[in-house]
């Protein structure tokens, strides 16, 4: 049984993975870090196997300490911010420094980020900030000699765009103008329910030999337009939706609003991330789908019944309130 170290476990990830690691007789002691440790402990399910400990991870020399002192051996890596890069470097080094964590689980982002893919003119060197971090990071974990000589593993997790985004447009979908916020594009994007990525986290801290070096998309096969969104959603919710144009204007709007909620400079770096959305869809292959089949043990969940059922509840709450 191993003891595993899990980087935000109050988000979208996290909460549905405690519960699934808590089942899994795999896994031991399950160690959360945070700068808040009663928030987070208000926020999770009370067990003796959750060791909830404050500190910094931005903090190498305190995330290798809670490394020894808890004896860990796996680890879920799980950033976002600006300062990623930086973090998941000295992350790294406190991996290899403890001597006792022997699996990394790494989260990334679906698709190829392979430099030659990533870096293509068709973008015009118009890359977001934290696609060019996975891209980074990926490089380190296959080109590492700590993970191709020594007696340790990583595997990359490569999740498409989260179901969760969706709640986020409640206000404006059941609003008066029936408004979807995101300006998806015409070439097709995947989507995930976070709990697929939770599931996929336990698989492969179970059995982390077997999934040694892999990248595992974890998402639909299937891509939806910005009609597709239109159209599924409309008819959950009974009226029309429409969705916001990827065009100039679109993405105008796009920044400001991240900008004014998550400050300027994620504001421009998902306008970078939406306007890609025009340029090449985001997805996976059929035999990267099949990957992540072999690892789930079962299909993903289905998006379009995530649509009707979150389209209910809101209708449901909708009556109630008139």
């Amino acid at each position: 049984m191993s003891n595993i170290f899990v980087t935000a476990a109050s988000g979208n990830i996290g909460k549905p993975l405690i519960p699934l690691l808590l089942a899994s007789p795999s896994i031991n002691n399950i160690i959360l870090p945070t700068t808040n440790a009663s928030r987070l402990s208000s926020q999770i399910p009370q067990s003796s196997r959750i060791v909830v400990i404050e500190g910094s991870i931005q903090n190498p020399q305190w995330v290798e300490s809670a490394f020894i002192t808890h004896k860990v051996s796996t680890v879920f890596l799980c950033l976002t911010g600006v300062d990623e890069l930086f973090t998941t470097c000295n992350f790294f080094s406190s991996i290899i420094r403890s001597l006792c964590v022997k699996h990394l689980i790494y989260l990334s982002a679906c698709g190829n980020l392979m430099p030659d893919a990533v870096f293509d003119d068709r973008f015009g060197g118009l890359v977001p900030g934290h696609v060019v971090v996975k891209t980074v990071v990926e490089q380190m974990l296959q080109h590492s000699r700590v993970y191709r000589e020594d007696e340790r593993t990583y595997t990359i997790l490569g999740p498409s765009l989260f179901y969760t985004n969706d709640l986020r447009g409640k206000e404006t979908m059941m609003g008066e103008m029936g408004i979807y916020g995101e300006p998806i594009g015409t070439k097709g994007v995947s989507r995930v329910d976070p709990g697929d990525i939770a599931a996929a986290v336990v698989a492969v801290a179970e059995d982390p030999e077997k999934w040694n070096g892999e990248k595992v998309m974890v998402g639909s096969r299937e891509l939806y337009t910005e009609q597709d969104f239109s159209t599924l959603w409309s008819k959950a919710l009974g009226k029309p939706i429409k969705v916001v144009p990827n065009n100039p204007e679109g993405l105008d709007q796009l920044e400001k609003h991240v900008g004014a909620a998550m400050g300027p400079m994620w504001g421009r770096d998902l306008r970078l991330m939406y306007q890609l959305f025009e340029s090449v869809s985001f997805g996976m292959t059929d035999e990267e789908y099949e990957k992540q089949k072999k690892l789930l043990g079962r299909e993903p969940s289905n998006y379009e019944e995530f649509i009707k059922r979150t389209g209910a509840e809101w209708k449901k709450e909708a009556e109630g309130v008139k």
